[in-house]
């Protein structure tokens, strides 16, 4: 997968730490977990406790405007808020984009709320199920809605992967880049937490915490800034035996391409059973500084290594050293890239 020449012009996050990248770096560097909520089961009671952390209440200069978001899902308002941050921080205008911008929307889940709340219509009363709320549960729907909202007049497309499907977007980007068919490629990766995509993770681990938000990165190959320089992957697995085997090998495989000291962003959520194949892998350097999100935010699913890759963009600025940003997944691949100031 080459990326080269590809930068990171802009990024924007939501999640449970705040409306802002910002507010993602400073809770993260702070390394305060964030405080949980019980999740609600509509219509019964568990009877074992299954905590969650929130995206907060949004500040009112963070409440978009727009008729496509009047019956919008959180999924959608997160992204949105998201996809605005980045491209405040690129210097762009909302209100005046320059053509040639694209969308590509990752998700793992979907549009789980909307999703949920007409099935349960459908069995209630399926003659009476809202054609409304319908719409609102395809995998496009978020996609669709950003890019009306800002006048996007390139291509939209959405993919569909487990947590780290962020990797193969940015592999897409670069191609749409390179290839004339956009000049600027917005990635936007996003969950909305619900009761039963929390309760799931339970089953993994009893200690694990869903959470949600978004992440994005605005790509162009007319700029200057970040640049993921190296990503090692898909390294390709069926079981967690067969990752545990393979996570040494990625890691060294990424280690071979730094000449100095870097900051590592792992994907370690505080379970010793799930993060000791991970921990073992990356354990045989030494790293200026290393940072957990997961501890902090929680199981953001399907936008967890999106808020990763924005976290290594915002530290390589910063710190200007480069970042390993390791991204093992859960299901199917494991990648690991290295992002340059």
């Amino acid at each position: 997968m080459n990326l080269d020449g590809i930068h990171i012009r802009g990024v924007g996050a939501v999640s449970s730490a705040g409306w802002s990248a910002d507010d993602l770096l400073r809770s993260v560097r702070e390394g305060n977990p964030l405080p949980t909520v019980n999740c609600a089961r509509p219509g019964d009671e568990r009877t074992w406790p299954c905590p969650v952390r929130l995206v907060p209440p949004p500040p009112p200069d963070k409440t978009a405007r727009h008729p496509r978001m009047r019956r919008s899902s959180a999924i959608t308002r997160y992204s949105v808020a998201a996809a605005l941050g980045a491209l405040a921080d690129a210097g762009h205008d909302p209100a005046a984009l320059p053509p040639g911008l694209g969308i590509l929307f990752v998700m793992m889940n979907g549009c789980v709320n909307y999703t949920g709340r007409f099935f349960n219509e459908v069995l209630q009363n399926p003659a009476q199920a809202s054609p409304l709320i319908f719409p609102e549960t395809v995998f496009n729907a978020p996609a669709s809605h950003i890019a009306s909202f800002l006048g996007i007049d390139g291509v939209v497309s959405t993919l569909v992967g487990s947590s780290n499907a962020i990797v193969e977007a940015l592999d897409t980007a670069a191609f749409w880049i390179r290839s004339g068919i956009v000049e600027e490629c917005l990635i936007i990766a996003a969950e909305e937490c619900d009761w039963l995509s929390a309760e799931a993770l339970t089953y993994y681990h009893p200690k694990l915490i869903a959470s949600e938000g978004a992440g994005a990165l605005l790509l162009s190959a007319k700029s200057t800034g970040p640049q993921v320089r190296e990503v090692v992957g898909p390294l390709c697995y069926i079981s967690w035996d067969e990752r545990a085997a393979l996570l040494p090998d990625l890691a060294a495989q990424t280690r071979a391409k730094l000449t100095g000291a870097a900051i590592l962003i792992d994907d370690h959520c505080g379970i010793h059973r799930i993060d000791r194949a991970e921990q073992a892998a990356w354990s045989g350097a030494h790293w200026q500084t290393v940072r957990s999100p997961k501890l902090i935010l929680g199981e953001s699913m399907g936008a967890s290594s999106a808020l990763q890759l924005v976290l290594g963009t915002l530290e390589a600025r910063d710190t200007h050293q480069p970042v390993v940003v390791s991204m093992p997944g859960a299901n199917t691949a494991a990648y690991a890239c290295v992002i340059t100031p």
